[in-house]
């Protein structure tokens, strides 16, 4: 899941209406020290006909959606004559969902980069670690 940044640079033309949009995908963990750490990976997609609509209506800073897609490299050239190279996420038709009206600030601490974590379904659920920083400790791989 990813929050998006900022608006999606919509344009129309004779294939059709494509969005191109970045969004930013944050992981959370605890190191060894106990000390928090975060990273985050800017990704860039691509969205085309209602999906690029949609994104250019609808997204703006913050907002969580999730993308489905495929990973595709454009190769350019650069005002130097030199290649590069762009990889870019391909939406799916229909592979990006929105995530409520609430902008990521606002829900920061339910999903954490995550995804929001679900209610207990029943109080020997309560008592279950809640997300992966505390299921899981760099002690208990096998190597």
């Amino acid at each position: 899941m990813g929050a998006a940044w900022p608006r999606a640079a919509v344009k129309a033309g004779e294939g059709g209406t494509v969005a191109e949009l970045r969004i930013a995908v944050t992981d959370a963990w605890r190191d060894r020290a106990g000390e928090r750490v975060e990273h985050t990976e800017w990704l860039r997609i691509k969205a085309f006909s209602r999906d690029a609509e949609n994104a250019g209506k609808f997204l703006k800073k913050g907002r969580l959606i999730t993308v489905e897609g495929k990973l595709r490299t454009e190769k350019w050239q650069a005002d130097d004559g030199s290649d590069r190279y762009s990889t870019w996420i391909y939406a799916e038709p229909g592979g990006i969902t929105w995530h409520g009206g609430r902008d990521h600030a606002d829900t920061r601490r339910e999903h954490q980069g995550r995804g929001a974590t679900p209610a207990p379904t029943s109080p020997a659920d309560a008592d279950a670690p809640s997300n992966r920083e505390e299921q899981f400790n760099d002690d208990d791989l096998p190597f």
